[in-house]
């Protein structure tokens, strides 16, 4: 093929000189070359195969390496799940926890044998895995189809880490946002208004799975893709003989659901008290189905408007303009189901009324301005070269076959994709905000503190605002409660020192502290992360005046990971895996001087390095908390709360907030950690500890157990060297 092509470009390219040389005279070089349409795209969409149970299989090779992937999605109905909401997302995660055949853990060694990788979800899986092992990889893959088990103990599991993941929603303002968004926008009986609680997971149970299973997971409404080194002949072979024998369920009606009907923007508020900035969302739903004739251009309007990253409107209006934020972006997608509209972005707690107003004026822009001719070229030339960039992946033919059958798209679709991007036009843009924007007609959403509250009631056209809680139910604004006469930050922590040590004063405190000089702690635990669960062996050392010690050991499959931290009063570092040993210097060397044995908490009063405020009471799932917020000076992007009962004096509850980057650079995000002390008991030593300890975030969960106590009278130990 190469050979024959070389004399068509060496002519092509010769009459080309021949004509550029005859018309030197007539070229204005003054302006620059006007960019040539898109041409239509051949490609080659692969046919669907319809087996005899029903499931329809797509099979793409790609000779480059010899890999062999399989993705399976059953496009059963969306569902709605009332009071176990949570059990389609169970279900997906327990699908591949075990089968007749195997256990989990002997189905993951399995896997990790070959080298292989699968991930299970509510409509399926997807699996690779080198060619030689495919046959070891579909023999599973049969098994997670045909014959699960979905073990009891492996439900109880996924439910209580799924719980756990859920204490740092209620104080995630992402999370908070979101579930405000889906109640307001789609209504509590539609399945995108469902929101996940504790109480609707611990509904689930192993017939729910079961059932859920036998009616829904069926092959006449699956699609099997598969994709790499791999023919037509042999792909069909490999359906036929592993998923064959998967029988055919009943027939499915496709269901509809009714969104909530609003005139006007309606404000909705969740109290986050101390929040150092506020999560604004502004969103409303949209009738746009995939493959839709507005479909591209409502992908180039909303690029225009917040989705395009630093061009967008929103981002050049609030960032660079009035400085009000890293971020502000919007998006708006196809759904076969009811779509929907979003713009926001967290914002300082000063300029929450007018970065609104922003948002607002700039949604409104777009409804009644022609956008420029450059904005417009950037946007469809960056879509252009995404969509090229999309036809590199062996896959991509794959999903476009697979979306053609499930949306009914016309066969040109993709080939013509370019073509009609090209043809939009600024007008185009203009009618397609009119359609789908709706500037009048929003749910705006607030998540932060109190104190803007109050400007936020002029936004609203109907009545005014509405307080929410995390999870989208009516609540009232809770203002923090003012702390009886006497009541001081000092008097607080030291209420908690006196109980920790089982004194009732000053005097006693310090007549035990001269017979205390070390405290030895020990901890087993568990860390669940990204999937994986693992063990925890955790020892802490604190000494006089200053001292600290802990070290960390972490049970993988491919050995133990060892961290440490220690601290002899002069110097100390960190040390961990894959990062390093990290030595205190500088201000981090002088905090470490600043710890106080045998409770940090102690230097709150007159600590240089930090901002401790007793903010007031506030009231948590019906106990009272003198809530104390600590903030690192300089660092407004660190801040965290902490908890002690106004009924025990105990420390139960701490959160933890760091804004960070996103890592594409494009806007920023709050990761938030929850840790929960519960279980307290009397210790030998005369302390008086929680026994379990429950850390919660984003990318992990962890749980601790107190196992032992050491107190000794000298602070003597080689761990304050580094030394375990």
């Amino acid at each position: 093929m190469r050979t024959k092509n070389i004399s068509k470009h060496i002519l092509a390219g010769a009459t080309a000189l021949l004509i550029g040389v005859n018309s030197i005279g007539q070229v204005d070089r003054s302006q620059p070359p006007k960019p040539q349409p898109n041409p239509e795209i051949n490609l080659e969409i692969p046919e669907i195969v319809n087996m005899d149970n029903g499931l329809k299989v797509i099979v793409v090779e790609n000779h480059k390496l010899p890999v062999v992937s399989f993705q399976l999605f059953v496009d059963y109905p969306t569902l709605p799940e009332g009071n176990k909401a949570g059990m389609q997302s169970i279900f997906g995660e327990l699908l591949g926890s075990g089968t007749e055949s195997y256990t989990k853990d002997e189905f993951d060694a399995k896997i990790d044998f070959m080298g292989a990788s699968i991930f299970t979800n509510a409509r399926g899986f997807y699996a690779s895995s080198l060619k030689k092992h495919t046959t070891k990889l579909l023999e599973l893959l049969n098994e997670v189809v045909t014959k699960p088990s979905f073990p009891e103990k492996e439900l109880d599991r996924i439910v209580n880490q799924t719980i756990s993941g859920l204490a740092t929603q209620k104080s995630d303002p992402n999370t908070m946002a979101s579930n405000v968004s889906s109640v307001v926008n789609f209504g509590k009986d539609h399945p995108y208004g469902e929101i996940v609680t504790e109480e609707s997971l611990n509904n689930i149970k192993v017939d729910d799975i079961k059932k859920h299973y036998s009616q829904y997971f069926v092959p006449n409404k699956a699609y099997l893709v598969i994709v790499g080194d791999v023919s037509q002949e042999e792909a069909m072979g490999y359906a036929n003989k592993y998923f064959g024998d998967w029988k055919r369920g009943g027939e499915m009606k496709k269901q509809t659901y009714d969104v909530p009907s609003y005139k006007g923007n309606n404000v909705y508020f969740v109290d986050k008290p101390g929040a150092v900035q506020s999560q604004i969302t502004i969103t409303n739903t949209v009738e746009l189905t995939p493959g839709h004739p507005d479909a591209i251009k409502v992908s180039v309007m909303n690029k225009i408007l917040g989705g395009g990253g630093f061009s967008g409107h929103l981002m050049k209006n609030l960032r660079e303009d009035k400085a009000y934020t890293y971020g502000c972006y919007s998006s708006i997608g196809t759904d076969p189901l009811n779509a929907s509209f979003s713009a926001g972005g967290s914002f300082r707690n000063e300029v929450t009324d007018s970065a609104i107003v922003q948002i607002l004026y700039e949604i409104d822009w777009m409804t009644n301005n022609l956008v420029t001719d450059d904005e417009l070229e950037l946007i469809k030339n960056s879509m252009t070269g995404s969509f090229a960039r999309s036809l590199e992946s062996g896959r991509t033919q794959a999903n476009f076959a697979l979306n053609m059958a499930r949306y009914n798209l016309p066969k040109d679709y993709y080939s013509n994709y370019l073509t009609r991007l090209e043809k939009i036009t600024k007008e185009d843009v203009l009618e397609t905000a009119k359609k789908y924007l709706r500037p009048d007609n929003l749910n705006i959403i607030v998540v932060g503190n109190a104190e803007i509250a109050e400007k936020l009631d002029v936004f609203d056209n109907n009545g005014g605002m509405e307080v929410r809680d995390a999870f989208g139910d009516e609540a009232t604004l809770q203002q923090l409660k003012a702390v009886p006469d006497g009541v001081t930050l000092e008097s607080v922590i030291n209420n908690y020192v006196y109980k920790t040590f089982m004194v009732s004063n000053k005097e006693e405190y310090d007549a035990k502290m001269n017979k205390i000089g070390m405290i030895i702690k020990e901890y087993t635990g568990s860390m669940s992360i990204q999937g994986m669960n693992l063990s925890l062996f955790i020892t802490t050392y604190a000494g006089k005046p200053n001292k600290t010690a802990t070290q960390t050991i972490i049970k993988t499959p491919q050995g133990d990971m060892k961290q440490k931290e220690y601290f002899n009063g002069e110097k100390g570092a960190t040390s961990a895996p894959f990062v390093g040993t990290e030595k205190y210097e500088g201000d981090k060397l002088e905090q470490k001087k600043m710890n106080s044995f045998p409770l940090s908490q102690l230097t709150y009063a007159n600590n240089k390095f930090l901002d401790v405020e007793l903010m007031g009471i506030e009231e948590k799932e019906g106990k009272e908390y003198y809530k104390i917020k600590v903030q690192e000076k300089g660092k407004d992007n660190e801040y965290g709360f902490e908890y002690y009962s106004v009924e025990t004096g105990l420390l139960e509850l701490e959160e933890s907030f760091t804004v960070a980057d996103l890592q594409d650079g494009n806007g920023e995000q709050t990761i938030m950690s929850t840790t929960v002390f519960s279980d307290f008991k009397e210790v030998k030593g005369g302390l008086y500890l929680a026994h379990t300890t429950k850390i919660s975030s984003s990318v992990q969960n962890i749980t601790t157990t107190l196992n032992k106590v050491v107190v000794k009278k000298k602070p003597k130990s080689s761990a304050f060297d580094g030394s375990f």
